[in-house]
């Protein structure tokens, strides 16, 4: 042992039985050696003082405060701590019940089911507690060695350092601390840091006494879990990580000595800032450590020349910011979460990201474990497949628009758990979520609940509809764009006059679906939509069911899976469960279904919409053997584009279109081909095929459960043939249709104005099936001759008659006269019969015979 050193016997003695103990370990005494305060203050700027003063100052301090804390180092009950607060400080109320040990705050982690960690959540205080016994030795040697070498054996005061703050005090120079752990404490957390006598003090007097409440390790766990080291990071495991990354029990002595070097300044000893300042305190803290005998001369020696390597500020990269953003907006927001955080939000920030660094009131929160739903596998793919279809503009774009971009919500048909929901656009571009927040035009992807509306009134699959287009239809309400009563509605491609309901869901036929929502009326539609999982506000008009509406890609995924279970609806969650650091559980997210339409209804709804992906507008979204179904929409304008598919177990929503505004997607290029117009069968159609390969690669399709039943929602109607004589042949056609009949139109002969109906066949007030043929028997544009009455007359007589009959019918047949013998003398010269008979036509170019008899 060096000859100025003395040697002093020390004891730990901790409550938990875990805790190690430092017995007969060499002392710097400050009479015979320095330690580490007086290496540091070496190195501060030198101070002027008044010897005179500062004698006579200090010499009283000292001595009062002797005399004091021997006293209540016998007397440390709570009455003789209030009477002496009383005495020496009569005008400060303190509560007693500040000497408990606040609790600390904690970072809160965003995990996946698997464990993969997404993000972590703080106020500007990563915090990270941890135990005593989960601190390594050399690291709680290395902070005693720095602040406080007579940590166990003082009872909470140091009086070198009072006498040094008496000093600055009245020197009125640059201040400093010099207090021991335990007054460091009450200094945090009780006194403030005002420098004055009166502080210096009451932290004194509030150290002695929180070390006869609080055993020496319980404060010293607490202070090195409080301490701020820079950076950011408040507490010995959160520096470690922020240094090192490294775990506490894999620090080295020389980085926890660096760690040590850190804590009476952060600023000045900074290890990124100021690195040799750092590393020279950092080798005074490790001589200080062996001349304290917490480590040999030997290790320290090896510990000195350890390179200090500090790991630069890495901020942590998540690989799904915006699901992220999306579970602190739930969890600040939601009422579900009421009874767990608070009402308040700020209960709500408190108990999600702890204190903020500012707030030194402030205690607790933090310390969650959050667990989502999201695959990243899946995650990823969809970033990756928008990225590739739809990649950001660069500085070589001339298109003034700017980009498309697109978005993929994902989710679990029977649970309803969010396994994917990918924004096109990066986060740090666009913190906008377009899965959850961005609401946009559905198109005809909203054909579905209509149809669901229309089976649930009595609808048939196969009842036949006039899909004509233009189409004028009027309505009890106003639905044009003008306020008025017809409505006229166009589709985006030429079909067959007369549809099922069926191959106009396939066919995306909307003069069809309009006709349907006049029938069932929106509120219908939109009690339909929002049992089913639709959850935006919807405004009450019939083009709701051309995609009026706004919804959201994940309202359309979740709405959509309900086909796919024959009509049970689980309402879709992203947050699985959420625990405490020590895994108790705070929150478990139970999955809740409901039986939004009859399971038969589901599966009727379903066959159609299988056709749309096999034979309709998307095909591109095909997968061969695959069990699925789905539906396109695309904005009237073409400003949005979707397709929303689903197979037995998941369904997915795709979007495409313009992110901040909806502009046109017309010749736009996309994947590198140009696109005159984007149709929801054109772009998201293959994106979602390609994704979908991606999921089915990881997870079995399943099988969509059974449709028997679905017969009742396939009958084929019946119909009355309506009365169509005295039309015109357009207003027959359009009645025809509008009974949901096939219309034919034939040409006859007939006196009655060219183009007007004279008959149909079927004949009216018929019943027959619907989608059966009638024929519109109408007027031919050629003039013709009504035979008159002819039977009788003398042929000079029907010769007259004839000529006035022609001149009435502007019109001149040919006449044959022929003779024919008789033995009735009344007869002779008289019209025995003529051909065509009386009544019948006779075209211009025809002939009327005459048999007279002779």
């Amino acid at each position: 042992m060096p000859e100025n050193w003395t040697r002093a016997p020390v004891s730990w003695l901790a409550d938990d039985p875990t805790c190690y103990r430092f017995a007969d370990r060499p002392r710097w005494s400050p009479l015979t050696g320095p330690n580490i305060h007086d290496i540091e203050r070496g190195e501060l700027k030198r101070r002027w003082s008044l010897a005179l003063v500062l004698s006579v100052a200090i010499a009283m301090i000292v001595a009062t405060w002797i005399g004091l804390f021997g006293f209540l180092g016998v007397n440390a009950a709570y009455a003789t701590f209030d009477r002496l607060l009383d005495r020496w400080l009569p005008q400060v109320e303190i509560e007693p019940t500040l000497l408990a040990l606040p609790d600390l705050s904690r970072v809160s982690r965003v995990y996946t089911e698997d464990g993969t960690l997404l993000a972590e959540l703080h106020a500007g205080r990563i915090s990270e507690p941890a135990r005593f016994v989960d601190v390594p030795k050399h690291l709680v040697s290395a902070i005693l060695a720095a602040e406080d070498g007579d940590y166990f054996e003082h009872q909470g005061v140091d009086f070198t350092a009072i006498a040094s703050a008496v000093r600055d005090h009245v020197t009125g120079v640059d201040r400093r601390g010099g207090s021991t752990i335990t007054q460091q404490v009450v200094k945090n957390n009780i006194v403030g840091d005002e420098q004055t006598i009166q502080r210096k003090i009451l932290e004194a007097l509030y150290a002695i006494e929180l070390e006869q409440r609080h055993s020496k390790q319980r404060i010293l766990q607490f202070y090195m879990n409080s301490v701020y080291f820079g950076w950011s990071a408040y507490g010995v495991a959160a520096a470690a990580r922020e240094y090192f990354d490294k775990d506490l029990a894999e620090l080295t002595i020389a980085e926890s000595a660096t760690l040590a070097v850190t804590i009476r300044n952060p600023t000045l000893y900074d290890p990124r800032r100021q690195p040799e300042r750092a590393e020279d305190r950092r080798n005074d803290v490790i001589d200080a450590m062996a001349a304290s005998g917490f480590i040999s001369y030997e290790a320290a020696a090896e510990a000195k020349e350890e390179p200090f390597l500090i790991k630069q500020p890495e901020p942590f990269q998540s690989r799904a910011e915006h699901v992220v953003a999306e579970v602190r907006r739930q969890i600040l927001n939601d009422r579900e979460f009421d009874e767990y955080f608070g009402v308040t939000n700020e209960e709500r920030r408190q108990a999600l990201f702890g204190c903020p660094a500012h707030e030194e009131d402030c205690e607790g929160g933090g310390g969650l474990r959050i667990y989502v739903t999201v695959d990243l596998d899946l995650q990823d793919a969809a970033n990756r497949i928008l990225r590739s279809w739809l990649p950001l503009p660069d500085e070589e774009t001339t298109d003034s628009r700017g980009a498309p971009t697109g978005a993929i919500a994902m989710v679990e048909n029977h649970t309803g758990a969010v396994l994917a929901m990918s924004s096109g656009l990066p986060f740090e571009q666009e913190q906008f979520d377009l899965v959850i927040q961005g609401r946009r035009n559905p198109g005809s992807a909203f054909k579905p609940f209509v149809l669901v509306a229309y089976l649930e009134a009595g609808g048939s699959l196969q009842s036949y509809w006039d899909a004509r287009s233009p189409l004028e239809i009027e309505c009890e309400d106003p639905c044009g764009p003008d306020g008025g009563y017809v409505w006229t509605v166009r589709n985006a491609g030429s079909v067959d006059d007369l549809l099922t309901v069926a191959q106009a869901t396939e066919r995306s036929v909307n003069t069809v679906y309009a006709q349907l929502s006049v029938l069932v009326g929106p509120q219908a539609i939109i009690r339909t939509a929002h049992k089913m999982g639709i959850t935006s506000e919807l405004e009450e008009v019939y083009s709701l069911a051309l995609g009026a509406g706004v919804v959201s890609p994940l309202e359309m995924a979740s709405a959509y899976s309900t086909f796919a279970t024959n009509g049970s609806h689980a309402r879709p969650y992203l947050i699985s469960r959420i625990t405490t650091d020590d895994g108790e559980v705070i929150y478990q997210r139970r999955v809740e279904t409901t039986q939004a339409i009859e399971p038969v209804l589901a599966a009727a709804v379903r066959r159609p919409m299988e056709r749309v992906v096999c034979c309709g507008t998307a095909r591109r979204a095909d997968i061969e053997g695959v069990p699925q179904a789905g539906k396109t929409g695309t904005h009237q304008a073409y400003r949005d584009a979707w397709f929303v598919g689903y197979v037995p177990n998941f369904t997915t929503a795709v979007w495409v279109g313009y992110p901040d505004e909806q502009i046109s997607l017309e010749n736009v290029v996309i994947n590198g081909e140009t696109y005159p117009r984007v149709f929801g069968g054109s772009v998201p159609a293959p994106i979602w095929k390609e994704f979908m390969e991606v999921v089915l690669d990881k997870y079995p399709v399943g099988e969509f459960p059974g449709s028997l039943g679905i017969g009742y929602y396939n009958e084929l109607p019946f119909t009355e043939v309506p009365d169509v004589t005295g039309m015109t042949a357009p207003e027959a056609r359009d009645a025809v249709l509008g009974a949901h009949l096939m219309a034919e139109v034939e040409e006859v002969l007939s006196p009655e104005p060219p183009g007007t109906v004279v008959a149909s066949h079927p004949a009216a007030g018929l019943e027959v099936d619907q989608g059966s043929t009638v024929t519109i028997q109408v007027a031919g544009e050629a003039s013709v001759l009504v035979v008159p009455a002819l039977e009788g007359l003398s042929s000079q007589e029907a010769l007259e008659a004839i000529q006035v009959a022609q001149e009435e019918a502007g019109t001149a047949v040919a006449i044959e006269i022929l003779y024919q013998p008789t033995d009735d003398p009344g007869l002779v010269d008289r019209v025995l019969l003529t051909v065509p008979s009386a009544g019948e036509l006779v075209p211009t170019d025809g002939a009327l015979s005459l048999v007279i008899g002779s």
